[in-house]
């Protein structure tokens, strides 16, 4: 099984208070599902501030190393900030009780971002020595950061690896006018273009700052519209 983790925020918060969520919705989550499973978590989920983003991964293997069940959690942490507020490091790391499975590092930046963050090389390379692909059970899992999906489908890339899931650990939305709004067209062009593209299903997260959570947002998309537009399905 994956579940999806959506959250409802306010913009204060500390990385002591999501390690708090995300340790109770793990526990909740096992207490209700048997079997094993991957428990994703919004892009962003944490910030490491100034430092770089791998300052917060032991913290997250001491949390995720406390179960004995055989699971996976995904979530994003960002860092290396600088003063204009841009997060020069967008990493989604993926940890079950063994440790570090997977790392993905965003490859494909919103046009906002172009030039301000460090990417990956390419959509395979590998962070800190380990792949952005995992498996589980003989399922493999791909992480997308954020606008990542999005570059599935524009640059056409190949689903050479046999990936039979795709992760996107989105970063935010706001309501219109304070910042990034558009989880309607992320659903529709971003989960589904990349779920068009691999043949595959997508599951996405994200934080929703300041605003309710739309009740029909879709955490899971597959695609079944053939070789229809996303923009006219």
């Amino acid at each position: 099984w994956v579940a999806t983790v959506v959250l409802q925020s306010n913009e204060q918060y500390s990385n002591e208070e999501r390690m708090n969520v995300l340790s109770k919705v793990v526990d909740s989550i096992l207490d209700k599902c048997s079997g094993d499973g991957v428990i994703l978590f919004p892009g962003g989920m944490f910030s490491t501030g100034e430092n770089e983003a791998r300052t917060h991964y032991n913290k997250l293997e001491e949390a995720v190393g406390k179960t004995e069940r055989n699971i996976v959690v995904c979530a994003g942490i960002d860092g290396s900030v600088d003063k204009e507020g841009y997060s020069h490091d967008q990493i989604g790391i993926a940890v079950s009780k063994n440790g570090i499975e997977a790392i993905g590092r965003k490859f494909y930046p919103a046009p906002q971002e172009k030039d301000l963050v460090k990417l990956a090389e390419n959509y395979l390379s590998n962070e800190e020595g380990k792949s952005r692909i995992f498996e589980l059970n003989g399922v493999k899992y791909f992480m997308c950061v954020c606008y990542d999906t999005y570059g599935v489908r524009h640059k056409e890339l190949s689903n050479s690896e046999g990936v039979d899931v795709v992760l996107n650990l989105v970063h935010c939305f706001y309501p219109k006018g304070e910042g990034p709004s558009g989880d309607p067209y992320f659903a529709r062009h971003g989960f589904a273009g990349a779920s068009k593209q691999w043949k595959c299903p997508v599951f996405g997260t994200a934080v929703f700052f300041n605003r309710a959570i739309p009740e029909r947002w879709p955490t899971g998309v597959i695609w079944n519209q053939g070789d229809k537009s996303t923009q006219k399905w």
